[in-house]
């Protein structure tokens, strides 16, 4: 029987995702799981929840939990490393030193300086934990799921000999997204992408031999799809091809939107800090799960769309299978060096990972491709060789600070960021001719930057709507179909009410449930978690009520943000309505409303597709 290794466990939603996953082949009933991290916390809250996982699936594995990463690996068949080395406090000192000279990220996990400092951040552990299973493991295979995917896979191939393969969702998340847009089955589409992680491009989009690239496009000229993947489809109109990874996250990797001002920052929805804002989800979510964790409540558990679990199902058992994996390029991209870490279609089986031969990328492509493979390159010199002109140079190739950032300021950034991580980096200390910036940087105050955070988030949140009663869900009798316009009891209550009152007492028959409203809280910045409060529900809606009260009557300009299609009536009125597939971002969506003095009665219908489940809605105060 196999042994699973996950390093990391403390990032206990996906550890309990990935469990769920591999226990859900009857071959690893009864396999062993060895869960480490640091954090001792953490890593209790993880392993109980994986054992919450196995009893609802109806397994009996073996679950250890260790602080010590060489007993975990010990023996271990599959290693899985999903570490973020400084967590929040190390994120925080990557977003509010660039801005200090003027460089502002979404998400900055995979390239420019935040992904880099990350990159250089989880060098000693990750090049560690491959020392760790040369000695103890050396016919595991490493999986991993750590960001900046790209540079941490150079870390792995390029310290030691562990096979190993990056994992990441985009591939199959973006695919169910787009055809989505033009209403085809993803399982009906033959399809080839390639490229390198969150920079891959669908290359083949076809259904019964036809091209799919004109719905495609076509659908970028709907307002409505266009809006909820603005950057995305502006690359695809000038590159001819859809790029994997989110708007938010291709908004930073080049410099076509950040750097031209708030004008097109606003235009085209690019969510500044967005990571940050996710960061503060997380630290919300574990709260919950370190509740839910020693509760008797029962786990439900659903297959991710995770490629792990059919790897190791493929190497353990022989049953072929084809996945999208980041490995070194070896020609897998003709026009791509051959020590480029590449993401094309995958072979598994019991002999392990192959990668398939694409041929040459279109040259737009790699043009778009090409810097962040240099910085790639230049991340892994810098960490072995101890260099620190490498370091700046990476940062100079990095298209976003290169057209935000002259050459001094480019190395005074990294003179402090260096100086803020400090011992969690590579010594960087090999001599070169290339001048650093001259100046000393104190210590950052991680403590000090996480209050300045706090106290910003409090204050841009205030608006938001906490207090709510939610009902469902309400299951659509069709799996696999849901919208807004799918009818409930509630909406027949709903159309009856002329002010928008509804009575919290009524329950409403679904099947064989009975659903009956429930008091929720938003979190700091308003979501309301819908898979936490309602249960986890695919092809369903759920309706929540709130009150605000208005000293007098007046005009502004209600926010909300969903997962994934929202409705919102005020007083009776359907005042906003947007059938959209789309993860939860925080005032998505805007609308102008007309206040009355006193109680305003606000009504919310959700729909969800598939996996989360959210929505948040802001009103600002009144000015005077």
């Amino acid at each position: 029987m196999i042994k699973v290794a996950m390093i990391g466990a403390g990032s206990v939603v996906f550890s309990k995702n990935l469990t769920g996953d591999i226990l859900g082949y009857p071959e690893f009933k009864n396999a062993t799981f060895a869960y480490m991290d640091v954090d001792k916390e953490r890593l209790e809250v993880g392993a109980n929840l994986c054992r919450k996982v196995a009893k609802a699936v109806g397994a009996n594995p073996k679950i250890e939990a260790t602080t010590d990463r060489a007993e975990a690996v010990k023996g271990a068949d599959f290693v899985i490393n999903m570490v973020q080395i400084g967590g929040f406090d190390s994120t925080l000192v990557d977003f509010e030193i660039p801005r200090k000279y003027g460089l502002n990220f979404t998400i900055a996990d995979t390239t420019g300086p935040g992904g880099l400092f990350r990159a250089l951040r989880t060098y000693p552990m990750l090049a560690g934990l491959c020392r760790d299973m040369e000695k103890h493991c050396p016919r595991a295979v490493l999986l991993n799921y750590s960001n900046p995917m790209s540079m941490n896979m150079q870390t792995i191939s390029r310290t030691s000999g562990i096979q190993a393969v990056g994992l990441c969702h985009s591939v199959q998340g973006t695919l169910n997204q787009i055809m989505g847009y033009i209403k085809v089955k993803p399982e009906d589409v033959a399809f080839v992408c390639a490229g390198i992680n969150h920079m891959a491009f669908y290359l083949k989009l076809e259904k019964d031999g036809k091209d799919l690239y004109p719905q495609l496009f076509e659908a970028l000229r709907n307002p409505e799809i266009y809006r909820t993947n603005k950057v995305r489809f502006e690359l695809m109109k000038r590159l001819g091809y859809f790029v994997t990874e989110s708007s938010e996250h291709n908004a930073e990797y080049n410099p076509y939107f950040i750097p031209h001002g708030r004008n097109q920052v606003d235009l085209y929805d690019v969510p500044i800090d967005e990571y940050l804002r996710r960061c503060d989800g997380i630290v919300d979510e574990f709260e919950r799960m370190k509740v839910f964790s020693k509760s008797a409540e029962p786990m439900t558990v659903h297959r991710s769309h995770e490629y792990g679990s059919t790897i190791i199902h493929s190497i353990a058992t022989g049953a072929p299978s084809v996945v999208y994996g980041n490995m070194p390029n070896r020609g897998a991209i003709a026009n791509l060096p051959a020590d480029a870490i590449a993401e094309v279609p995958t072979l598994v089986d019991r002999a392990g990972l192959q990668f398939t031969t694409v041929g040459n990328l279109p040259p737009q492509l790699v043009g778009y491709i090409q810097p962040h493979v240099t910085q790639h390159e230049l991340f892994i010199r810098a960490a072995m060789e101890g260099r620190r002109d490498h370091v700046y140079q990476a940062a100079m190739f990095d298209p976003l600070t290169a057209a935000t950032l002259t050459l001094d300021q480019t190395v005074e950034m990294c003179d402090e960021l260096i100086a803020a991580h400090g011992g969690l980096l590579p010594k960087l200390e090999a001599k070169t001719l290339v001048p650093t910036s001259g100046k000393t940087y104190g210590e950052v105050n991680p403590k000090d930057l996480r209050a300045s955070w706090d106290a910003a988030a409090k204050k841009a949140n205030e608006d938001a709507i906490a207090q709510w009663h939610v009902v469902g869900p309400f299951k659509s009798p069709k799996p696999g179909a849901i919208s807004l316009d799918f009818k409930t009891p509630l909406d027949e209550e709903l159309a009856k009410s002329s002010t928008g009152a509804l009575d919290l007492k009524n329950s409403y028959k679904d099947g064989a449930a009975q659903l009956k409203w429930k008091e929720v809280h938003g979190d700091k910045k308003g979501r309301v978690n819908l898979e936490a409060e309602l249960g986890a529900c695919e092809w369903c809606v759920a309706f929540a009520y709130a009150e605000i009260e208005s000293v007098h009557p007046r005009e502004t300009v209600l926010t909300c943000g969903s997962d994934d299609g929202i409705a919102i009536w005020l007083n009776g009125k359907l005042v906003h309505s947007n059938e959209v597939q789309r993860g939860y971002s925080a005032k998505s969506d805007a609308v102008a409303v007309r206040l009355n003095a006193g109680i305003n009665r606000i009504v919310v219908k959700v729909d969800n597709y598939t996996a989360g489940w959210a929505f948040g809605v802001s009103v600002p105060k009144a000015n005077f």
